[in-house]
């Protein structure tokens, strides 16, 4: 991830902290979905150290979907002779709603549409692979943990909402991606495997491989 990228998310986190404040640089209407988020994406237990929340439920399902996704013997990249899931997380920090607009309005069954931007800066999120290369250079080499990690991405949405009359006022969320976005991230060997060092520039396939496989969990 670059640095304009952490400045423009680390101000946009600022301006949401300062809630209650002049935050003139976050729309009123992103503002308070990021102060909801806040509170609600990670929530400490009092009785233990663990957490609930948004994040780990988002965590679980997309892991659900990746380790399914693995499962099928074609979805292994060329140069890859064995890859299986190990964990996935999105991390501490919350993305961040960027800006939100109501596209239209059908008063007569009462659904909302609207345009939602999201930031997705997750220094911490880690999708965790066993592999093993097939490559003549690797292939003697045991299988190996990589981590998948530094998640930068920035995604744009179309949700609509249908309200009634009585609480809880919202009956459906339905929310889809209006066009695939662009991901960066990182592909790094843990200390103890076998591939320390290893250039995964050499491996342009997985990759694309690991972002094709983020395409089709979201």
């Amino acid at each position: 991830f670059t640095i304009q990228r952490q400045s423009e998310l680390f101000g946009f986190r600022t301006a949401i902290e300062s809630i209650g404040k002049s935050s003139p640089a976050v729309p009123e209407s992103a503002a308070w979905l990021n102060s909801l988020l806040a509170k609600i994406w990670r929530i400490k237990y009092s009785s233990s150290n663990g957490f609930g929340g948004l994040e780990p439920l988002l965590s679980s399902h997309a892991s659900d979907i990746m380790r399914r996704l693995l499962e099928d013997s074609y979805s292994k990249p060329n140069g890859i002779t064995h890859v299986a899931f190990d964990s996935f997380t999105f991390g501490r920090a919350p993305p961040v709603v960027q800006s939100v607009e109501i596209r239209g309005i059908d008063d007569e069954n009462s659904v909302l549409h609207l345009g939602v931007v999201v930031g997705m800066l997750f220094d911490d999120s880690a999708l965790m692979l066993d592999i093993r290369p097939s490559s003549l250079e690797y292939k003697t080499l045991p299988t190996t943990k990589i981590s998948i990690n530094s998640l930068d991405t920035q995604v744009k949405l179309d949700a609509y909402v249908k309200g009634i009359p009585d609480y809880p006022y919202i009956s459906t969320v339905n929310i889809t991606l209006s066009e695939i976005p662009d991901v960066n991230l990182r592909i790094i060997p843990q200390s103890e495997s076998g591939l320390k060092g290893v250039d995964f520039g050499s491996f342009p396939v997985v990759s694309k491989w690991v972002k094709d496989l983020g395409y089709s969990t979201l």
